[in-house]
């Protein structure tokens, strides 16, 4: 397989030390706010530690790359010619209606075994937002650095390395499982139908701008429409059986639309799959 092979190779094990070096840091940064703050951390100290801790990610994968300013331009051009918007804007609709009705109905299934659990489990948010400083770190992080750590972490070395190792399709389902798992939330479908889409614009364009590049857009609608409908103040939800049967209604209507074309998009480029993965076995034979 050719993906960016410009660039430089990084085994999984170096990434599981990079993941556990920051979050060794993410501790050590915790217990210094905790003695210097009566043994609390407020919701803004951990946006700036979520935020200190991407920073960190990101640098120690853009070092492990080492990507030179000739590669980057030429991954660019390359991003460029290659482009589909309508393709884009395509991908965007469906993800969308796939994640924001599977998270629905995963909160409607979650109220019918237990309603306590469920109710803590939408309130269980990654990032609270009270300020305007609040959502600028939040910005930095969803847009700006998850974009590149995930593809990185998910699809340039997990996707690519278990390719490598066994075949394309397990790469493709292994990454993606991790994906979701790692990202535990009610998106939770929304983030496995997004590894699969990623694993395959990654293999249909070579291109690890790709998948960024939906990742970003992602992030962008989440912290331009999502939040500011909901506003900055981010209090706590307490579902009822109403909302849980008008979840259910609309949930079930937007993940079908959604599975529907994510199932065509699959169809569509079921071909990419078959040469990518014939190819990988030519060359081990």
């Amino acid at each position: 397989m050719k993906f960016d092979s410009d660039f430089n190779e990084v085994k999984i094990r170096n990434v599981v030390v990079i993941y556990l070096i920051t979050i060794v840091t993410l501790i050590i940064a915790s217990f210094f706010i905790l003695s210097s703050a009566d043994g609390e951390i407020s919701n803004s100290d951990m946006n700036k530690l979520c935020m200190q801790s991407g920073i960190i990610l990101f640098s120690m994968l853009i070092y492990k790359v080492k990507p030179s300013k000739e590669k980057i331009i030429n991954l660019y051009n390359d991003f460029k010619i290659k482009l589909n918007v309508k393709e884009i804007i395509c991908i965007i609709s469906f993800f969308t209606c796939l994640n924001v009705g599977g998270s629905k109905l995963i909160i409607d299934l979650l109220y019918l075994i237990d309603p306590s659990f469920a109710n803590d489990f939408i309130n269980d948010i990654p990032f609270t937002i009270n300020s305007t400083t609040d959502y600028w770190m939040c910005f930095i992080i969803v847009v700006i650095l998850s974009p590149v750590i995930d593809e990185l972490t998910f699809r340039y070395v997990l996707f690519k390395r278990i390719s490598k190792k066994l075949n394309i399709y397990a790469g493709l389902i292994v990454s993606s499982i991790i994906f979701s798992a790692i990202n535990l939330c009610p998106e939770m479908i929304g983030n496995l139908a997004l590894g699969v889409i990623n694993c395959i614009l990654y293999i249909k364009y070579e291109n690890i701008l790709m998948p960024m590049l939906i990742c970003t857009i992602n992030g962008l609608l989440y912290m331009l429409v999502v939040i500011p409908f909901q506003g900055f103040k981010t209090e706590y939800v307490t579902l009822t059986s109403d909302y849980i049967i008008m979840n259910a209604i609309s949930g079930t209507v937007l993940f079908s639309i959604g599975i529907i074309f994510f199932i065509r998009f699959i169809t569509k480029n079921k071909i990419c799959l078959r040469e990518s993965f014939d190819k990988d076995i030519n060359l081990r034979i």
